[in-house]
């Protein structure tokens, strides 16, 4: 089922029953779920075996592809979906759902799955996501326009899809947004977030120094390239195509969950979504049902998948890259 496009701005109040019909879909689908499965109870258990397996196919692949085991494309492969399940882990602890009591064990996941994706530290990231569930879709969503949300489809927006380095296209008017935002305080960062901010920076200016250096022949810089920056990469690359292309920006009413996201599960994407663990096609559940790690969303999806399209969720509509992820046509 395809929503009509070219249509005026949505009317928030007329999405509230269905919104409410899809949440009600979505939590009984997971009790179901959990009733069935209990072992799904054991979320801090399933976090670390979830963490654990990933560092170890890293450690896999990397041992692999440094004794000559494997080519280089299959250790680029495994590390990239080892990398997807991390960046998962790294969502759902922004919103606590493991070691809700031990808030230094979460820190230390975030430590370790931070150094393993070259990317934003989780730290700021927790603050911009958290933030994005308030702003979705509007000139102050922070996390989504920093990988492209809202910009024409072009070099500009496939650039910083590419490299994280290219944030520094869409800065300023993110800058200028946020400060035209009545209440908004600034950033009062401590020195440890400081430096992570810092290192961040540094992984993103890192495939700028390995690139050239693997391609003069520097074996430390091909095998740096092959299970560190091309990996980290593919990964930012296939989540950042596929999330800012799934949402909707600049002309949805403000905290109106309907009008946020698509289904954007089209077989052409398939490549993108091994490498972002299916996320444009269980996304959407994520802003209706906020508190649910990854594994349920994904198991759930398949059952409130019928609910969705009956209540007119949209779902492959392709033409959001031509209309810069307008919700309008």
């Amino acid at each position: 089922m395809r929503y009509a496009l070219g249509v005026p701005t949505p009317d928030k109040t007329q999405s509230i029953p269905r919104v409410k019909r899809i949440n009600r879909a979505i939590l009984d689908e997971e009790r179901r779920l959990r009733d069935a499965l209990p072992w799904l109870r054991h979320q801090d258990t399933l976090c670390l075996l979830i963490y654990g397996a990933s560092v170890a196919l890293i450690s896999g692949a990397a041992a692999g592809y440094l004794t000559g085991v494997l080519p280089w494309w299959a250790a680029l492969v495994l590390v990239t979906l080892a990398l997807s399940m991390l960046h998962e882990l790294e969502h759902d602890l922004i919103h606590a759902l493991y070691f809700q009591k031990q808030p230094w064990a979460q820190d230390l996941l975030f430590a370790g799955i931070f150094l393993a994706k070259m990317s934003m530290d989780p730290w700021t990231r927790r603050k911009i996501h958290l933030r994005h569930h308030r702003v979705s879709g509007q000139a102050v969503d922070v996390e989504e326009r920093l990988i492209g949300l809202g910009m024409p489809m072009g070099p500009r927006r496939l650039l910083l899809t590419i490299v994280p380095a290219f944030t520094v296209l869409v800065w300023p008017d993110i800058y200028r947004a946020l400060r035209a935002e009545k209440g908004t305080h600034p950033d009062r960062a401590s020195v440890w977030q400081r430096l992570a901010r810092l290192l961040s920076a540094g992984f993103a200016l890192l495939p700028f120094v390995v690139v050239p250096a693997a391609v003069a022949g520097s074996p430390v810089a091909v095998a740096a390239l092959v299970l560190y920056v091309g990996p980290n990469t593919l990964r930012h690359a296939s989540i950042a195509f596929v999330s800012s292309s799934s949402h909707y920006y600049g002309d949805i009413p403000d905290n109106a969950v309907y009008y946020q996201n698509q289904i954007l599960d089209h077989w052409l994407l398939l490549p993108l979504q091994a490498f972002c663990f299916n996320f444009g096609a269980t996304h959407v559940l994520h802003h209706y049902v906020v508190r649910q790690p990854f594994y349920i969303r994904q198991l759930v999806a398949p059952g409130v998948l019928p609910v969705l399209l009956e209540e007119g969720v949209r779902r492959n509509d392709l033409g959001t890259f031509r209309r810069a992820n307008r919700w309008g046509g």
